[in-house]
């Protein structure tokens, strides 16, 4: 069966390459300026709320890793079970299965456990991070019902040889140690990285179980990481061009138990490559892109107490077409997107090698008249050669003029679908190959304006609702088994100021976000369901963010504090975490270039004001501790 989905793979492999060639061959080489055209192709109008996390934030958390970022950047919810484990993201309530992360377009959701462990993600592996809310997903793939995270790296350059070097020591062990090389000309660049991140983890938290509260220190909570990075382009023409990404991370840590049981030795292992190969054509009126990718997963666990043992591997293959035409004289664009992906799992839980095919077929047509936009899109998708539920959208956009200021007001409508992963239908024991998909559909209101020179303001408000949301529970039989159980009410607003200012020698830049959110379980087949009416289990409801930057010369100096309302740990809401609204403060001088030469040194203070804190109960969190940075650039042109 295997491998007759494998020939079925290949086979759509190659019905793109002839699509690709027949469209290449039939297009005028009539070009003009190119960058501007590409970006006019290809990013097109967005009516949905999307949001790009700034470049200079990005630079601050280097040598951490995405979960790190995007708690204290993002104004999204992301749920760390302690320092160096397991972190997963959650936007407008969704389920960390709900929300989908890509890399550079391509799916890295785990098709086993469908989510993406964050904390497995290194910052410095990217230079691009777009998180995309709701039905705005729909245009990379399917399965974001809440939304999801995109990662691009795209770090080649054109300077002859560039290398930095960078060391991080800091609190409770942490060394981290970065080096990267760019090389190349007008038409090739390339770039090799390579990053080690250790630390024991063994910091003080308070023992909330014990009637004394005593102070301990953090076991068995060492992480020991290292990354391999290398990218390259080749520019055929100028409107033509080849590119490779290979991402490559080896993750040894130990799991601690949670506060006030014996630690059982646990400890795992995970191991991915991600490796991509692209092609990119473009003219005046249309654009090509083809990327073929291979991504090989590996995860080891281990409970050496109880002599406990469980391994996964899959191996994705995967293989997308994207075409746009743009029609100058209407204002129109036309995209078609073609998505390929085959899983081959092997688990010590599956009966057999198990794998899974999926096609999609994406259309979008948008349009712009006058002060109006508007796009309509509609996705279509085959699992293992079964049709799935169709997944449209619909939004637009108009410009007012409002006291002399402009304000951009969008609204959008979706419907989303997230099919079961391979776990839910064929773990041994309690699989359900009978589940049904989760539907999503939403409502999207976007509004933002310049207010004042300097000071941009947004608010988006959204309703929506999950049916036959999956959850595992104890059968009849007494064994665990998925079901689709509930369904799920979500509205709520998120708001968004950016203030920048320029004083002369000094310029500043603040931002503060609030988000407030209401998930509650509507319906569920669960007979006398606690959680009827009730807030979701580790939802927030009040989730807050605040941001300042403060560049003097030389100098840069930064605060960050992020604000997370009471989650609750049961269903029926008697129980909860406390709020928590840990901050970073930091300070970073850059040299200016002197014969090719660049010092950078910064110190970061995390958790300044050494708040005790849980993201997730009787999981505690690091208290006050301090990063020292040191980094060197050597450029030649």
């Amino acid at each position: 069966m295997i491998k007759k989905k494998l020939l079925f793979y290949w086979v759509g492999v190659i019905q793109f390459l002839f699509v690709f060639i027949i469209g290449f061959n039939a297009q005028s080489d009539t070009l003009k300026e190119y960058l501007v055209l590409e970006k006019l192709l290809t990013e097109g109008v967005e009516t949905f709320s999307v949001i790009e996390v700034d470049s200079s934030d990005m630079l601050k958390y280097r040598g951490q890793t995405i979960d790190d970022l995007l708690s204290q950047n993002g104004a999204v919810y992301v749920k760390q079970y302690g320092s160096g484990n397991l972190a997963s993201l959650s936007i407008r309530g969704s389920s960390a299965n709900q929300t989908q992360v890509y890399w550079n377009e391509i799916p890295v959701n785990s098709a086993t456990l469908g989510l993406s462990d964050l904390s497995l993600f290194p910052v410095d592996f990217y230079d691009k991070i777009i998180l995309q809310k709701g039905g705005s997903s729909l245009s990379s793939g399917s399965g974001g019902i809440g939304g999801a995270l995109s990662l691009f790296s795209n770090q080649t350059n054109r300077d002859k040889f560039k290398l930095s070097a960078e060391q991080t020591l800091g609190s409770f062990g942490i060394k981290r140690t970065k080096v990267k090389v760019n090389y190349g000309n007008q038409k090739t660049s390339f770039m090799t990285g390579y990053l080690h991140r250790f630390a024991i983890n063994d910091f003080s938290y308070i023992d909330v179980t014990s009637l004394q509260r005593e102070v301990k220190k953090r076991e068995n909570a060492s992480i020991n990481q290292h990354g391999f990075i290398q990218e390259g382009k080749i520019k055929i023409k100028d409107n033509s061009i080849i590119d490779f990404k290979l991402n490559f991370l080896k993750s040894w840590r130990q799991i601690p138990s949670i506060i006030g049981l014996p630690n059982n030795g646990e400890f795992q292992n995970d191991q991915y490559l991600r490796s991509l190969l692209g092609y990119k054509w473009f003219n005046d009126k249309w654009s090509h892109q083809i990327k073929f990718a291979y991504v090989n997963e590996l995860m080891s666990y281990q409970d050496t107490s109880h002599d406990i043992t469980s391994e996964f591997k899959v191996d994705s293959y995967h293989a997308n077409y994207k075409i746009n035409r743009y029609f100058s004289s209407i204002g129109a664009k036309i995209q078609f997107y073609l998505m390929n992906r085959m899983d081959v799992a092997n688990s010590d839980y599956f009966l057999d090698l198990t794998s899974q095919s999926r096609s999609s077929a994406y259309f979008k047509w948008e349009q712009t008249i006058g002060k109006i936009s508007y796009h309509f899109a509609i996705r279509n998708e085959l699992v293992d050669y079964n049709t799935k539920p169709l997944m449209p959208s619909l939004g637009i956009k108009r410009s007012f003029l409002v006291n002399k200021k402009v304000l951009y007001s969008d609204f959008n409508i979706s419907k989303t679908s997230r099919y079961p992963t391979l776990n839910d239908q064929f773990w041994i024991p309690g699989g359900n190959s009978l589940l049904l998909p989760e539907i999503g559909h939403e409502l999207e209101w976007n509004n933002s304006s310049d207010l004042i020179e300097g000071v941009k303001f947004s608010l988006s408000s959204f309703y929506g609702k999950t049916k036959d949301w999956i959850l595992w529970l104890p059968n009849t039989n007494g064994v665990w088994s998925p079901e689709n159980i509930k369904e799920v009410m979500r509205y709520g607003v998120e708001s968004r100021i950016v203030v920048e200012k320029d004083l002369g020698a000094v310029s500043l830049r603040s931002t503060f976000q609030y988000n407030m959110l209401n998930a509650v379980t509507k319906a569920s087949y669960i007979q006398n369901d606690a959680a009827l009416n009730h807030q979701l289990m580790y939802t927030p409801k009040n989730q807050g963010q605040f941001c300042l930057d403060v560049l003097f010369n030389k100098f840069l100096i930064y605060y960050r504090q992020s604000l997370v309302g009471r989650v609750y740990i049961n269903s029926d809401n008697t129980s909860y975490l406390p709020n928590y609204s840990p901050a970073d403060f930091g300070l970073e001088w850059t040299s200016s270039y002197i014969d090719g030469k660049q010092i950078i040194a910064g110190l970061k203070i995390i958790n300044i004001f050494n708040e005790d804190y849980h993201v997730i109960s009787y999981r505690p969190m690091p208290g006050l501790h301090v990063l020292f940075n040191l980094k060197i650039n050597l450029k030649q042109q």
